[in-house]
C-alpha cells in the first residue's frame, strides 16, 4: 500500500524556505522524497551541508527532516510525502542523505506523473498506477544510489549523451565535449566509456546513422543533403560510415525500404 499525502513539483519559494520537522513542520512520521531544482542545505549527520541543484533525498519516517534554501535566495523543488508498507520502499539503499541522480529529468518527470495521478479520483486503477510509478521511481533511484561512487560526473555525462542522441548533426568533437565537462581529453574519454560502454564518437556515429536511416525512409532528400543534415561535411565520408554501420550503402538502404514499404 502507498498512500500519497501531499505531492507537488516545480514550486518556487521566492523568499526562500526553512523546513524543519523539529520546529513543528509536518511529515516527521512519514516518508518524504525531495528533488531540488536549486542548491539547498540539508541536515546530515548533525550539520547543515550544501548540496547542488538536481539532488534527491529520501527521508524515512521518524527521521528529522531539516532543509533550507541558501541565504537570501529562492528555492524550488518537487516533493512527495507518503506512507507505505511496501518492502521495496523500506529497502531503498540511500536514506536521509541527498545524492545526485544521473538522469535528473527522468526523476522529475516521474514525480510529476505521481503528483497528477494522486490528484485523480480514488479508484483501484489509481492505486495500481501510483504503485507502478513508485516501483519505477524507486528502482531507478536505487540502481543509481548503489552505484553513486562508480561513475564520476554522471549527471553531466548523461545530459551530454542525451544531447548527442537528440542532436547528432552538431559538430561534435572530443575536445569540445571534454571542455563542456571541464575534463582533459584523456580523462573525458576514459570516464565516458566506463559510464556508457562506448566511446563518445562511436555514439555520435551511431546517432547520426539512425537519423540518416529515418531521413532515407521518410524524406525525399538526396543522399548528399541527408549527409549534410546529419552533420557530415563529406558525402563520401558519410557513405563509408553508413555502410560500415549498416552493412549496405545509403542508396541500397533506401531502395530496400521502398520495396518493403
Amino acid at each position: 500500500m502507498i498512500d500519497v499525502l501531499f505531492a507537488g513539483y516545480s514550486y518556487t519559494h521566492k523568499d526562500g524556505l526553512i523546513y524543519d520537522t523539529s520546529k513543528g513542520r509536518g511529515g516527521y512520521d512519514c516518508y518524504q522524497m525531495i528533488y531540488t531544482h536549486t542548491p539547498a542545505l540539508f541536515w546530515v549527520e548533525g550539520e547543515l551541508r550544501k548540496y547542488p541543484a538536481k539532488s534527491v533525498v529520501f527521508f524515512t519516517p521518524g527521521h528529522r527532516k531539516y532543509y533550507t534554501s541558501l541565504p537570501d535566495e529562492p528555492y524550488t523543488n518537487d516533493w512527495i510525502r507518503f506512507k507505505s508498507d511496501e518492502k521495496f520502499i523500506e529497502d531503498f539503499p540511500k536514506k536521509n542523505v541527498p545524492f545526485s541522480p544521473a538522469d535528473a529529468e527522468f526523476v522529475h518527470d516521474l514525480i510529476k506523473l505521481i503528483t497528477w495521478e494522486s490528484e485523480s479520483s480514488d479508484s483501484e486503477v489509481k492505486r495500481k498506477n501510483i504503485h507502478n510509478l513508485f516501483e519505477l521511481l524507486i528502482s531507478k533511484l536505487s540502481a543509481e544510489a548503489d552505484n553513486i561512487e562508480a561513475a564520476p560526473y554522471r549527471h553531466e555525462f548523461t545530459e551530454l549523451r542525451r544531447e548527442i542522441m537528440h542532436h547528432p548533426e552538431k559538430d561534435w568533437t572530443i575536445d569540445m565535449m571534454a571542455s563542456r565537462i571541464n575534463l582533459s581529453r584523456t580523462r573525458f574519454q576514459t570516464v565516458y566509456k566506463n559510464t556508457f560502454g562506448n566511446t563518445c564518437m562511436e555514439e555520435v556515429i551511431q546517432a547520426r546513422v539512425r537519423l540518416a536511416q529515418e531521413r532515407l525512409i521518410y524524406t525525399g532528400h538526396t543522399i548528399s543533403e541527408i549527409a549534410e543534415l546529419c552533420g557530415y561535411n563529406s558525402t563520401e565520408h558519410f557513405c563509408r560510415q553508413f555502410r560500415k554501420s549498416v552493412g549496405i550503402t545509403p542508396g541500397q538502404f533506401r531502395r530496400n525500404a521502398q520495396k518493403n514499404g
